[in-house]
């Protein structure tokens, strides 16, 4: 089979069990769990004064590789759960097997799809918030700069996030962005309230 026919193949089954929704869910889900998480561990390494970039980038890292098994792993678990449930239920009203059938093919498709897409939305997120912190690590920017520009990329990813799900939801694209963007900033300033005291 050719690259051109299991594609048209993969577009069949993701039709077929309506996966397009279900990822798309989980990648604004998980987009956003990303994107908060490391603005809060930039935020937070800004407040207190962790101006080395190492450090942060390994945290980031960390907390990206967590967050890459937790979703794969979890969505594959509560997917594939979902997914026998309602294999046997359609079993049961057609009296047939589906095993090894079309539509089971479709089901394991759809699982991987999903799980893939909910593992990397969140990395994608915080690999992208850290670029500067990197260029940092070469002298290109100093790192308090870095910081800066990693919370703000975190803020404008928010906002792009937001206009996605306006578009998917069909509302007022500036008014979903800014939504987001208004939880970004809420954010920080919880961070700086609470953090503020360990200021170094």
């Amino acid at each position: 089979m050719g690259v051109r026919e299991r594609v048209r193949e993969f577009k069949k089954y993701i039709k077929i069990t309506k996966a397009d929704t279900i990822a798309r869910r989980y990648f604004i889900m998980n987009s956003f769990d990303g994107i908060v998480t490391i603005l809060g561990i930039l935020t937070g390494s800004l407040i207190t004064g962790l101006f080395d970039p190492i450090p942060v980038i390994g945290i980031s890292i960390s907390t990206a590789i967590a967050l890459v098994v937790s979703g794969f792993s979890g969505t594959l678990i509560a997917e594939m759960s979902e997914r026998e449930i309602e294999r046997r239920q359609l079993e049961e009203s057609m009296l047939i097997d589906l095993r090894n059938s079309i539509y089971d093919k479709a089901i394991k498709t759809a699982i991987a799809w999903v799980g893939i897409v909910d593992a990397l939305s969140p990395l994608v997120a915080i690999l992208v918030s850290i670029t500067p912190l990197i260029f940092s690590i070469y002298n290109l920017i100093d790192s308090v700069t870095a910081l800066y520009m990693g919370i703000t990329i975190c803020i404008i990813y928010l906002g792009g996030i937001g206009a996605f799900m306006g578009r998917v939801l069909k509302k007022n694209l500036l008014i979903e962005a800014l939504k987001f963007i208004g939880i970004g900033l809420f954010t920080t300033v919880i961070i700086s309230i609470i953090l503020n005291p360990l200021r170094m």
